[in-house]
Order: structure tokens, then sequence, then C-alpha cells
């Protein structure tokens, strides 16, 4: 059997560089997101999130709309979501918008698969 790797997020192999940040203010993505088979939408040090959708992350990808409320977090403050990269085929734009008085440490997406053939 092989030994259990380690570090941060070690099987799902995260990668949460600059290249991958999602900001408050539409960019586009480094990739054609509707080219690939999954999206990984990653939240890092969400506060001040409830579940009655004032305070709230909505993160959009590609005119898709992702939104995370107190039930999608850990006790950390750390989201994940998935999006079908076919979803993403309005624009190539990534953003996010905090609601009420939510704050975030930081959000990333990640290719999970290679592009579509």
């Amino acid at each position: 059997m092989a030994a259990r790797s380690t570090g941060l997020f070690p099987r799902e192999g995260f990668n949460l560089d600059a290249q991958c940040a999602i900001t408050g203010t539409p960019t586009t993505a480094a990739t054609t997101l509707a080219n690939a088979k999954t999206i990984r939408v990653i939240v890092i040090g969400a506060a001040s999130i409830d579940d009655l959708g004032t305070n709230k992350i909505t993160v959009t990808l590609g005119g898709q709309a992702v939104e995370f409320n107190a039930a999608d977090l850990d006790q950390n403050g750390v989201g994940i979501a998935h999006v079908r990269g076919a979803l993403c085929d309005a624009n190539n734009s990534v953003s996010y918008a905090l609601g009420g008085t939510a704050t975030v440490g930081g959000v990333f997406y990640e290719l999970v698969d290679a592009p579509r053939r």
C-alpha cells in the first residue's frame, strides 16, 4: 500500500495560487472554462455567513452563479463546489460578490478534469 500523502489537501492537489484566484472584479479566466469537464470552486476563510440568503458569497464562473451559505462551509470557513464546464459557455469571466456582512480570505477555481473531447 502506498504511503499517505502529506501537506495541505494532499489527495485533492489544490493549487491555490494567484493565477487561479478569483477577485471581486470580473476578470478573464486563465483557461477556457467551457472546455473543462469539471471546475472546482474553493472558498477559504469565509466569515459572517448565514443561511438566510443575506450574508453569502456568490461566485460567478462563465455566467454560472455558485452561492455559498453557512451550511456549505466547514467550521474553518472553507467551502468547495463543483461546476460542469459545459455550463460555463456564456463567457470566460470569473468573479465573486459578498452579500451583507460576509467576508472571505480567498476564492479560487481549479480544473478538476481534463478538457472535454
